[in-house]
């Protein structure tokens, strides 16, 4: 049997972008049980399809989920530290997606976001959930 990682490896690209922008400390190649380092964000990919182009290619449609998560503690500066870098992440990925930079991905589509109280591990939390719709990516079938 083939060993197929494609989304495995478009949500590593995700994430080496993600780890470069200034203001977040942490972004774990694998969602973690908890995380102490704050602002954090992780990647995963709740859904998508699977499709087969003339018997000869894969191609997959995914939905990639990335939470940002800032501390509850203060809001008012909670809240200032996530504004802060709301419009930084789908700006840094869609950068790179135009300057040709990824690799492990062919494109997407629009990037969602919902605004409002998270947890992670327990932990209540502040943030973002952005969800990048139609991150394409294609594999030969051999």
């Amino acid at each position: 049997m083939a060993t197929v990682t494609a989304l495995d490896d478009a949500i590593d690209e995700i994430i080496d972008e993600l780890q470069t922008i200034s203001g977040i400390r942490r972004v774990p190649d694998e969602p973690p049980e908890d995380n102490k380092a704050f602002p954090f964000a992780v990647v995963y990919s709740p859904s998508g399809i699977y499709e087969q182009i003339m018997t000869l290619e894969m191609r997959a449609l995914h939905n990639i989920n990335i939470e940002l998560h800032v501390a509850r503690q203060d809001l008012p500066r909670d809240y200032d530290k996530v504004m802060s870098l709301i419009d930084v992440i789908p700006y840094e990925l869609m950068k790179k997606l135009k300057d040709g930079n990824f690799t492990a991905l062919d494109t997407f589509g629009q990037i969602n976001y919902i605004f409002g109280p998270l947890s992670w591990g327990g932990v209540e939390t502040l943030g973002v959930t952005y969800t990048i719709q139609n991150v394409k990516v294609k594999t030969a079938i051999t």
